[in-house]
């Protein structure tokens, strides 16, 4: 059973424990397990929690005496190295932070813990982030696991890799250009780049262009991006940007006679888009629309009436 539970997403994963089916300490210990088996070759991880199991017994003790969880109780999650973790090294990929160990936990951090789950570890990513492959040179390069002689991008390549690899089934990451979805897409996993303001960065490298920068889940489901952002949003009252109190539920209670509306667009932005993610994209638009969702073909307006196109590939978002 051990060995299965690394297959799990995050939602079946705290199912199981929240009806006893598995322990929490099953779980993380299942998960260390898979990091000391491939890791050595993926280079994902580059700090684990050394209280993890400690955090995961607390959890199994709250299951069993019966008190109320949350929706990611016991559930382990890895976080990218240059959000912050308490009493966890945040090195931020540079040897000029070797051993930077800060006092408190970012929010993004702090709200998955406070949904139950159990922090596991910091992943790899290139130098402040700042690139798309993740390779520093304090921590070396991260492989695809897919493949180890590829990269699995970045700047969130070591949570991307981490999560293809079984080694933890959700995390955190954060986005400037492509630094979320560009390593989803080249492990094969899912992740979400929300509307800048929706979750506060409080706590998060670097902080000048914060106004520019996003941090969102990444998983190997849509339920699990869906469950992680729904405990992740929400103002802070530091972040002065992330002011949104709208709730979200990814179109999941939504009334009958109420289509979900789609937006799509394929125009050019930081480059050219290949014809092929184009016919791609607009496929997957029919299959929404056959589906009864309301799809249209959309753009942004410059501020000067010029049309702007904000992705070199094509992106949908829905309301």
């Amino acid at each position: 059973m051990n060995s299965e539970l690394t297959r799990y997403d995050a939602t079946r994963l705290a199912e199981l424990i929240r009806t006893r089916e598995v322990s929490s300490v099953e779980v993380v210990q299942a998960h260390l397990d898979r990091i000391g088996a491939v890791d050595s070759q993926v280079n994902a991880i580059v700090t684990i929690d050394e209280s993890a199991l400690a955090a995961a017994k607390e959890a199994d003790k709250a299951i069993g005496a019966g008190r109320e969880v949350g929706p990611l109780h016991g559930v382990p999650f890895t976080v990218k190295d240059s959000i912050d973790t308490a009493g966890v090294a945040t090195q931020r990929g540079s040897p000029i932070f070797k051993g930077r160990t800060p006092d408190t936990d970012a929010v993004s951090v702090a709200r998955m813990k406070k949904a139950g789950g159990v922090l596991l570890a910091k992943t790899n990513l290139p130098e402040f982030s700042y690139w798309i492959e993740s390779d520093n040179l304090l921590c070396g390069r991260t492989n695809n696991p897919w493949d180890l002689t590829r990269t699995p991008g970045g700047s969130s390549g070591g949570e991307s890799a981490a999560i293809a690899a079984g080694m933890s089934p959700i995390g955190l990451g954060t986005d400037l250009a492509i630094s979320v979805r560009g390593p989803a897409a080249q492990t094969g996993i899912s992740s979400l780049k929300a509307t800048h303001g929706r979750v506060p960065m409080t706590g998060i490298w670097p902080r000048a262009p914060r106004r520019f920068w996003h941090v969102g889940p990444m998983a190997r489901s849509i339920r699990d991006l869906t469950l992680a952002f729904s405990q992740l949003s929400g103002p802070d009252g530091q972040d002065a940007f992330a002011t949104s109190t709208a709730a979200f539920d990814a179109g999941m209670g939504r009334q009958p006679g109420r289509p979900l509306r789609v937006g799509w667009m394929t125009g050019p932005g930081f480059g050219p888009v290949d014809a092929e993610v184009r016919a791609t994209v607009a496929s997957a638009a029919d299959a929404l629309r056959g589906l009864g969702m309301h799809v249209e073909e959309v753009g942004i307006r410059h501020s000067k009436g010029t049309s702007l196109w904000t992705s070199s590939t094509a992106c949908m978002s829905w309301r």
